[in-house]
């Protein structure tokens, strides 16, 4: 799925360049691409992504800065470098942390994101930034930024609410859990969230004149899209725990990762279309 997306958003940067780019634009895009691939390859020397997550790092860098401008890219670029030294963080804080996945865990000590994790935060930006690019409707450039407010919430909370020591408690029932196990919360986590989306959101301070509004807007949505994510992963995790008793205690990595994924697939979404919602509502 990631190749398709990767696909789909490479032939559209193409089309886009040579049918609607203008002569300022061509100059975003080509200005997008060689940034992006100078990231791309400096994460992936340092260890931060892996070889198949090169391309939609690319791919998305040069939609964000081609499409959205330079204050979104760096939004983008403050999520990614940020999170990726959190990650650091937490595994050097955590060293006793297992080889493999514990049964119903999202913590890992490899923190490199692949590529089908860069799409389940950045589809949704992408998205709602070429929409942007084609009708002008300021709506979906706020949207875009959310998007990369609730990735960052919800990134932040994982890995600053998984250090340990540290107690999780799950978010449909306040029982105690390990840390990092899907649909657990914790103090420390949610103020994470919180100062995550906080801090993204005032990338908007530059762009538009109408700053509280929009500034807190893109806050509370990206907020709620990390709590929407602890929500859902708290229905997946129930279903694993079923799935383990009628397997007799049998855990498989995969289908878990790809949970995960689709997990942060609906949180950044919701996170973006909450805000269109709430702009829409606004204005009228």
């Amino acid at each position: 799925m990631d190749r398709l997306t990767n696909y789909f958003f490479g032939l559209l940067i193409i089309y886009l360049f040579i049918m609607e780019g203008r002569a300022n634009d061509h100059l975003m895009i080509l200005t997008g691409l060689g940034l992006s691939m100078v990231i791309a390859y400096l994460a992936f020397l340092l260890k931060w992504i892996t070889l198949d997550a090169v391309k939609p790092v690319i791919i998305l860098g040069t939609v964000t800065l081609g499409f959205g401008g330079w204050w979104l890219a760096l939004a983008l670029i403050y999520f990614f470098l940020s999170s990726s030294l959190l990650s650091m963080l937490r595994k050097r804080l955590n060293p006793e942390e297992e080889l493999d996945f514990t049964p119903g865990t999202t913590s890992a000590p490899d923190y490199r994101r692949d590529g089908f994790q860069v799409w389940a935060n950045g589809f949704w930006l992408a998205t709602f930034v070429t929409v942007w690019f084609l009708t002008g409707i300021d709506t979906f450039w706020i949207a875009s930024l959310a998007v990369i407010a609730a990735a960052t919430s919800d990134t932040w909370a994982t890995e600053i609410g998984t250090i340990r020591p540290g107690k999780t408690r799950r978010i449909d029932t306040f029982r105690l859990v390990e840390p990092g196990t899907d649909g657990g919360i914790s103090f420390k986590g949610i103020l994470a969230a919180l100062l995550g989306s906080f801090s993204t959101a005032l990338f908007i301070l530059p762009v538009f004149g109408y700053i509280v509004i929009t500034a807190t807007i893109v806050f509370v949505s990206g907020f709620l899209g990390s709590l929407i994510d602890s929500m859902v992963g708290a229905v997946y995790q129930n279903r694993e725990e079923n799935e383990l008793e009628e397997s007799g205690g049998h855990f498989s990595r995969s289908p878990q990762v790809q949970r995960n994924n689709l997990v942060n697939w609906v949180a950044t979404g919701t996170g973006g279309l909450l805000t269109l919602i709430i702009l829409n509502i606004i204005s009228l």
